[in-house]
């Protein structure tokens, strides 16, 4: 008797749960399973240096930060930066941060990569998890930045455009804009995605015939560009590195 009536006490607490409690309740779930795939360890490191990083205005102290970080990975599973770069924009990033340091600093390690460490994340842009593949071709777009990493990179966002997700082109395009403006492959993406808003839907319910909600952040044009420059520090992190 007593293990049921415990029984139905929780499906009426279930029942009585606000939406946003559930919400929560999901995310808590997601951050969970996020966190078994990777390597609290490496994680870890990479948070204190970011920490590192925030505290100091020397460019000499961050330079032998990153580089002593980037040789705590020489001897490491390099497919698991590119997990704790998806965990970060999962969980660190805001919008008034959106590629908080601890992203930044993966992208740093990154120059390690091997095709082998690159063909790992180019399989996590085929995920059926909107925000793993978004963020898994954000990283490949980043790594496109370091000079052994760009043709691999562009050539398969060229080749694969077709395939991604409609707010994966998107995000792809303008990411593609802002850092690589002078890139050649990179400005062909561009000009042939013909996309010329930034425009990110989502849906309201698991229902497919719900209503998208879109975003409508500006155009690709000289107005969009010069707030983008607003946006950008004096002297862009992957500058230094």
């Amino acid at each position: 008797m007593f293990l049921i009536t415990k029984c139905n006490n929780n499906i009426m607490s279930k029942d009585n749960q606000s939406p946003l409690d559930g919400f929560l309740g999901i995310l808590k779930q997601q951050h969970e399973k996020s966190a078994e795939n990777i390597n609290t360890a490496l994680y870890d490191d990479i948070v204190n240096t970011a920490e590192v990083l925030k505290k100091t205005e020397d460019d000499a102290v961050s330079t032998e930060a990153v580089a002593s970080l980037r040789n705590r990975f020489k001897n490491e599973d390099l497919n698991q930066v590119t997990d704790i770069f998806i965990y970060c924009q999962r969980f660190l990033s805001e919008n008034d941060d959106p590629l908080p340091m601890a992203s930044q600093l993966c992208i740093s390690i990154g120059k390690l990569f091997t095709n082998e460490n690159l063909h790992y994340a180019v399989g996590k842009v085929y995920s059926g998890d909107e925000t793993e593949s978004g963020a898994a071709l954000s990283f490949l777009g980043y790594l496109a930045l370091i000079e052994q990493h760009t043709f691999y990179v562009l050539n398969f966002i060229k080749e694969n455009f077709a395939g991604f997700s409609q707010n994966n082109k998107t995000t792809c395009v303008f990411q593609l804009k802002e850092i690589l403006p002078d890139n050649e492959i990179a400005k062909q993406i561009v000009v042939n995605s013909g996309i010329t808003r930034y425009e990110l839907s989502f849906s309201t319910d698991i229902d497919s015939s719900s209503k998208p909600i879109t975003f409508q952040t500006g155009k690709v044009d000289g107005s969009f560009n010069a707030g983008m420059e607003e946006l950008k520090p004096k002297r862009p992190w992957w500058k230094f590195w």
